[in-house]
Formats: C-alpha cells, sequence, structure tokens
C-alpha cells in the first residue's frame, strides 16, 4: 500500500535528507586516499550523533554499519572494510538517517584524488544524469514505467550496463515503502505517480556489456559485478508536490 505523505509529512523528510546531504557531502570530501571504509563508517556515526539524529542503516535487516561503502566492482550494499581506499578508486557511498521517526536515503559515486579516465568519467556521469532523467520522470499523471524507461534509456545511451533486480522505493516512515521504483522497464510496476508521494531513486549501473550481471558475495550483503566491471550508484529522495517534483536529499 503506497502512503501518500502530507505538506507537514513532507516537512520532516525534508529535514531528514537535508542532514543526509550534509553528511554526504562532508564524507566525499574527506575521502582521501589511505582512509578506509571502516573510518569513514566511523566518522558518519559522529556526524549524526552531532545533529541529534540515528543513522538508519545500522542494524537494518542485520547490516552491520552506519552506512554503505562500495568500492570499484562493488555495486551496492558495500560493508565498510579496513582496506585503504587508494587514488583512483571508484567509491559508492550509500546513506541514511532518521529524524523523529522519518527516514532520509541518498547516495553518491565519485573517484578517489584528481585523476578521471575517461570511462570512469562516463560511467559516473552516465547513472548520476539517468538519477536525473528518472527524477523529471516522476511527473503527476506519469507511471513507474516511465521512470524506468527513462533511467533505461539514458544509461544505454552512456553504453552502461543496468541493473534491474534492485532500484528504488517509497520512503517515509519506513526506510523502504511501496512502491518498488525500478531501473529497468521489463519489471517497472505501471502504478501512476500522484501528488504526495515520496519516492527513493536510486539508478546503478556497472561499465560491463551484460544488463544484470551481479552476484552477492559470502558476507550476504556486497552486491559486485560478475565480471568485475566498474559500478557507480546514485540516489536522491523526491516528494512528488500539486508544485512539481523537490529533491529533498539536495543540498541547496
Amino acid at each position: 500500500m503506497i502512503e501518500l505523505k502530507t505538506k507537514e509529512d513532507i516537512d520532516k523528510l525534508r529535514t531528514a535528507n537535508k542532514i543526509v546531504a550534509e553528511i554526504l557531502h562532508y564524507l566525499k570530501e574527506i575521502t582521501k586516499p589511505g582512509i578506509t571504509g571502516v573510518d569513514i563508517d566511523k566518522i558518519a556515526r559522529e556526524e549524526t550523533k552531532k545533529r541529534g539524529v540515528k543513522p538508519a542503516f545500522l542494524g537494518l535487516y542485520g547490516f552491520p554499519a552506519s552506512i554503505c561503502v562500495s568500492i570499484n566492482e562493488e555495486i551496492i550494499h558495500g560493508i565498510p572494510k579496513n582496506k585503504p581506499i587508494k587514488e583512483g578508486d571508484i567509491v559508492s557511498l550509500d546513506f541514511g538517517v532518521v529524524y523523529e521517526g522519518w527516514y532520509g536515503d541518498a547516495a553518491i559515486s565519485f573517484v578517489v584524488g584528481d585523476k578521471i579516465s575517461d570511462r570512469k568519467r562516463r560511467l559516473l556521469e552516465g547513472v548520476e544524469t539517468a538519477l536525473m532523467e528518472g527524477i523529471k520522470a516522476c511527473q503527476i499523471g506519469n507511471s513507474l514505467r516511465d521512470v524506468a524507461r527513462a533511467i533505461e534509456q539514458t544509461l544505454k545511451k552512456y553504453r552502461l550496463a543496468p541493473i534491474c533486480d534492485y532500484g528504488g522505493h517509497g520512503i517515509g516512515r519506513k526506510p523502504h515503502e511501496d512502491p518498488h521504483v525500478s531501473n529497468c522497464v521489463i519489471n517497472a510496476e505501471n502504478i501512476k505517480i500522484k501528488a504526495g508521494m515520496v519516492l527513493a531513486i536510486e539508478p546503478m549501473a556497472t561499465l560491463g556489456k551484460r544488463t544484470n550481471y551481479y552476484r552477492k558475495l559470502k558476507d550476504g550483503w556486497t552486491v559486485v559485478s560478475k565480471d568485475k566491471s566498474l559500478a557507480a550508484h546514485f540516489e536522491h529522495s523526491i516528494a512528488i508536490t500539486e508544485n512539481g517534483v523537490e529533491i529533498l536529499s539536495k543540498l541547496d
């Protein structure tokens, strides 16, 4: 069942997501060669404590950390490791908080250091552009298939391989609510978009040639590309209002 949010609900969700955006921005700034995923997780917990909120992922479904830190071929749900991050690594950070019972959720991907190859730039630009095109498609009267189509077509335009089995979701008093928001038309729901929906849109893709080509590691969480091709993941939480789409997890 899809819960439509009131203006007051969206105000709370806006605050939660602004906090997520601030912390992710800070974590990106301090992610330099030599830092570890464990360091990032520790800093993320400290930042939530400073702001009087709770990390949303810690213990969620048994996840052992406050943030997902996925490196290179790790697509999503990477458990932070005590291993130094290197110059040129692609780092994807997926993070959420709980503010007065309401959830915020967003993700970013970036290359560590100043040097970035054309292939890595294409990957990051393509997935982030797919995110923004998916958000543009979240217009009242459109369907979630329209959103999936916008995301998938953009990823393929950038010669990227979409991950179809994972995707976005509703968000509110729970971190994952109905509906599922697919990144591929083949498994997208034909649900009409209405005012009051709050959705997390999150495309993910690899530089590989095969769509949906992934596996889960023995840790039960980390999803990696089967061919070890590099991956990226971007996410925003958005509110559908009568006045249009508002990106809640965007810095001012």
